[in-house]
């Protein structure tokens, strides 16, 4: 099992690609054909291990291995048999699929609170979990507006636009460098995250400036992720990962190089707070939710050996 296609998608977000990892897991539990629970388990760790190196800057991913390898693990351990391993993956990718979409519609119920009606929405980048708070938003009766950056070189910002209109939201869609200067018509900015750490959560390139005005102008800054994207700083993916330099300049003339970053970490400390499906937590709770984790041994093998 390959997950080739997931590591060339640069256009989906955190839930969508979760998603489909579940999915992707689930087929491998029914698929199996291992005699023995050592056999599965190498097949399980073989395709943990490769889930992970094709997106490892997303922490959602990240934590479904982990909950998968622990209750695998345990099968496993137990002496069990393969097919036991095998329903124990598919309880935790069910489970995981159904919880994604319960916590999506908790979060963006306390989302939707912050937004008023009539309110300007200043996001970048394209996010389910925003698109779910703003669409909630509507549901209760408050009509924002959003001001969203296009976010090359993929342009999500304009496919965010697309999903606003279907929701009967109004957008306007500037270019990358316009939205800090623009975030002082902003009531609110409202972000996703692919992860968000102790001090920082990381998300598309353009948040961190945005994250800057935002403050100069004293406007709320919200970041929403659920539980499943705080991830331990030691443990996520590197923000300085490069995507092909082509997506900017397809032909670079002689002496001209091309840096194409994706990801950025943006600090905590300019944040109002991270809307999740228990709440509204302040920068400062962050911290004691990821140090309460347990981080199975086989994943931290699995990340150990990433680069």
């Amino acid at each position: 099992m390959t997950f080739e296609d997931l590591a060339r998608d640069h256009r989906s977000g955190a839930t969508a690609l979760t998603r489909a990892a579940a999915e992707r897991l689930l087929e491998l539990a029914a698929s199996s054909t291992a005699g023995d629970p050592g056999t599965f388990w190498n097949e399980l760790t073989a395709a943990c291990r490769e889930l992970v190196g094709a997106q490892r800057e997303m922490a959602s991913i990240v934590n479904l291995a982990g909950r998968v390898l622990a209750a695998a693990e345990r099968v496993v351990l137990s002496g069990l048999s393969p097919e036991v391993a095998r329903q124990a993956v598919h309880v935790e990718c069910t489970r995981a699929i159904e919880c994604a979409s319960e916590s999506l519609a908790s979060l963006a119920g306390h989302g939707a609170a912050l937004v008023e009606d009539g309110a300007v929405v200043a996001t970048v980048s394209a996010s389910e979990t925003v698109l779910a708070v703003l669409g909630a938003a509507v549901d209760a009766g408050r009509v924002p507006r959003v001001i969203v950056s296009e976010s090359r070189p993929a342009r999500e910002g304009v496919s965010l636009a697309a999903a606003l209109r279907e929701r009967g939201i109004a957008s306007t869609v500037v270019a990358d460098a316009a939205l800090p200067g623009l975030v002082g018509r902003a009531s609110i900015v409202l972000v996703g995250a692919d992860g968000v750490s102790e001090s920082d959560f990381v998300n598309k390139i353009g948040t961190y400036p945005l994250a800057l005005a935002a403050r100069e102008a004293e406007v709320p800054f919200y970041v929403a992720a659920s539980l499943d994207r705080f991830i331990s700083s030691a443990l996520r993916g590197r923000t300085d990962r490069l995507r092909d330099g082509a997506e900017i300049l397809a032909s670079p003339p002689p002496g001209v190089s091309v840096e194409n970053r994706t990801f950025e970490a943006v600090p905590l400390s300019l944040t109002t707070g991270v809307v999740t499906e228990e709440g509204v937590k302040e920068p400062a709770e962050v911290a004691p939710v990821i140090a309460g984790r347990a981080v199975p041994p086989a994943l931290l093998s699995i990340l150990s050996t990433r680069v």
